[in-house]
Order: C-alpha cells, then structure tokens, then sequence
C-alpha cells in the first residue's frame, strides 16, 4: 500500500474550509507544484486534525490515485487479439429505482 503525504496550506476560519495539498510516493512532481483542493471541515463531523485528515482521506486517496494514473499511464494494453471477441454473461444486479416522494417526479413529461 503506497503513502500518501496531505499538506494543510490554507485555513480559512469564518468559512471553515481547508486547502490541502497531497502527493503520493509515486506522483509527478512535489507536493508544493500541485495545486490545493478545498474541504469543508462541517461537513466531515471532524473537530481535531486527526478526524479532518482521517475524513478526507477516502476522497484524497481517490484523487491522488486518478492523478498519478493520469501522469504515469500503465503499459499500454495489446487489443489486437480482442477483434470479434462474444461472451454472454449474467446481467450486473443493479438496485430497482425509488419511488419520488414528490408525485410530479414521477412524470418526466412536462406539461404546460
């Protein structure tokens, strides 16, 4: 499991936003040439550092992942083989969709 290093480099406190900046052991570049994104601290329940840094950390982990993906793209992959490819599997269960609680959502025609 790789390392990931989140930097804290703005506060702003009438707002409660944090700027952090973060880099993996693989990105790029260093963590100061990445731009910073912004978290809302009230929307993570978070009260100490530890608790803001541990409630963004899914997200953060997302983020770097897609990045250092974007800067090192893998070995591309062979498709010559894949031409005329036929399987047939079983359909992805997907969750039947809720009734609006709003009756007029569940008309998506518009009536004037």
């Amino acid at each position: 499991m790789s390392k990931i290093n989140i930097k804290i480099v703005e506060v702003d406190q009438e707002n409660h936003t944090v700027l952090v900046k973060y880099a993996s052991e693989t990105s790029a570049k260093n963590i100061d040439e990445y731009p910073a994104v912004a978290f809302q601290v009230t929307n993570y329940n978070a009260s100490t550092i530890e608790e803001f840094v541990e409630a963004i950390r899914p997200q953060v982990s997302l983020y770097v992942w897609q990045r250092d993906q974007a800067e090192n793209p893998p070995t591309p992959v062979d498709l010559s083989g894949w031409n005329n490819y036929s399987v047939e599997v079983e359909a992805f269960g997907l969750p039947a969709p809720a009734v609006p609680s709003v009756p007029a959502l569940a008309n998506p025609e518009v009536t004037l």
